[in-house]
């Protein structure tokens, strides 16, 4: 999260952005996301997925519509959103709506987790390398 703030930070508005260096605000990102699942119908919940209206207190979830903006921003300038759909936001909707996903405990309001599913990770032997 903080390196997102850090792009933000350190990007500088500009009109002439190439499609590898697409960023956005938490703003743009909070407005993007709002009218997106604001046309959404393929979300349901009698299929066990699940939506939290407080989206912005799951990591993961920001990330996540952090990269599809970033790739939308990219098909609306260059042409493909039907790529998009397919190629990106299909892929990532698995995941984000998913009962195992960063909604599964929500439903359609904000949840706390009872228990974080983070991966634990430990530091590689001395003298490691690949």
């Amino acid at each position: 999260m903080t390196d997102f703030v850090e792009d933000v930070e350190s990007n500088t508005a500009s009109e002439s952005k190439s499609a590898s260096d697409f960023t956005c605000t938490p703003e743009e990102l909070v407005d993007w996301v709002e009218g997106l699942v604001a046309m959404l119908e393929s979300v349901d919940r009698s299929q066990g997925m699940s939506w939290c209206s407080q989206w912005w207190k799951h990591l993961e979830a920001i990330e996540r519509f952090r990269a599809l903006f970033e790739k939308w921003l990219e098909a609306q300038k260059e042409g493909g959103m039907s790529s998009w759909w397919i190629d990106h936001f299909d892929r990532h909707a698995t995941v984000l709506f998913a009962k195992r996903g960063p909604f599964g405990e929500c439903g359609t309001k904000h949840v706390e987790r009872t228990t974080r599913r983070i991966l634990a990770t430990e530091q590689p032997p001395h003298g490691w390398s690949w």
